[in-house]
């Protein structure tokens, strides 16, 4: 005589996380600049963050006060970045503050399995 039962399981949820973040990124002419970069976010969450007084790149790019952060945790993630008295190509291109703010949400579902 064979008996079957249903097995009940829930199915795990492994929720990894990504994000970066970058106060200022240029390129031109074969040459790249990022900084006031936070590097990727761990897969597994935290928090990154970094700052950067002032900077001057051969009179071509100058900013004040550059600032990124990065973070994740539970089911979101975040990232933020912002800059000041940015002066582009000897003024051609200024702002007197720049901010940029973006995130995810991950929607956490689980399943029963019969």
């Amino acid at each position: 005589m064979l008996t079957f039962s249903p097995v009940a399981t829930l199915a795990q949820t492994t929720t990894t996380f990504s994000g970066r973040a970058v106060a200022l990124q240029a390129s031109a002419v074969g040459l790249a600049l990022a900084l006031s970069d936070t590097g990727p976010l761990p897969a597994t969450g935290g928090n990154l963050k970094t700052s950067l007084a002032s900077v001057d790149v051969l009179g071509l790019v100058s900013a004040d006060l550059l600032s990124s952060a990065t973070s994740g945790s539970g089911t979101s993630s975040q990232s933020q970045s912002s800059v000041a008295n940015v002066s582009l190509l000897g003024g051609l291109v200024a702002a007197d503050v720049v901010k940029a703010n973006s995130g995810a949400t991950a929607a956490v579902t689980s399943c029963r399995h019969w």
